[in-house]
């Protein structure tokens, strides 16, 4: 969003003057439009990561709690999935 060409009408001074604006002319609903797709993406994301991590480190770790190659190799595997 910084590279794209603002409303040459748009002048803020800060983000709270932008903030304030957008909510007098556009209302309050346009501050938060996007979220949900943002909500619903990454809830189910971080869900299947922090589940799929803690499986296979009780897995790769079962004798040995400070192995730290097992931990780094399962935020490589998990960052894949």
């Amino acid at each position: 969003m910084q590279i794209l060409v603002p409303d040459p009408r748009a002048s803020y001074r800060n983000i709270l003057h932008a903030f304030y604006q957008i909510v007098r002319y556009e209302g309050i609903h346009m501050t938060v439009r996007g979220i949900s797709a943002t909500v619903y993406g990454a809830g189910p994301a971080h869900a299947l990561y922090y589940s799929s991590y803690e499986k296979m480190k009780a897995l790769l770790t079962r004798t040995d709690h400070s192995n730290h190659v097992a931990h780094g190799i399962l935020r490589l595997f998990c960052s894949v999935i």
